[in-house]
């Protein structure tokens, strides 16, 4: 018969009873260490048990999204290259070099003013195109 594992809440209560059955809770030095020391797994517990809840609503969403995707990617009216034409109608995009760093990158021209200078997204040096 294969035993049931305990959870950390499960094992502090665990060492909090033995602390108690031997009597380690007691006012002296060496108590004051033990019980500082289980507060600080219940504080570390109570972390854990955070982290695990918000890695399973994670794990639920990231579900959510690969099943969106799925049934996204089954549409037959969907039709990806009507798109691309669109967005490139709509936005035009060119490529710079930064003389600072050197970096290529890609800007829309229609957004900045004839004199306004470029800002490199790598260096933030700022330049004339």
């Amino acid at each position: 018969m294969k035993k049931k594992k305990m959870s950390a809440r499960e094992r502090l209560a665990y060492l909090r009873g033995l602390a108690e059955g031997q009597n380690i809770t007691e006012n002296t030095g060496t108590s004051k260490f033990h019980e500082a020391l289980l507060n600080v797994l219940d504080a570390i517990t109570g972390e854990l048990e955070e982290i695990a809840s918000g890695h399973a609503d994670l794990r639920e969403y990231v579900e959510e999204l690969r099943d969106e995707s799925l049934s996204f990617g089954d549409d037959d009216d969907f039709d990806d290259d009507d798109d691309d034409d669109e967005f490139d109608e709509e936005e035009e995009y060119e490529s710079v070099t930064c003389p600072e760093c050197g970096k290529d990158f890609f800007y829309r021209p229609d957004v900045y003013e004839e004199d306004e200078d470029l800002l490199c997204p790598n260096c933030g040096k700022p330049f004339k195109r």
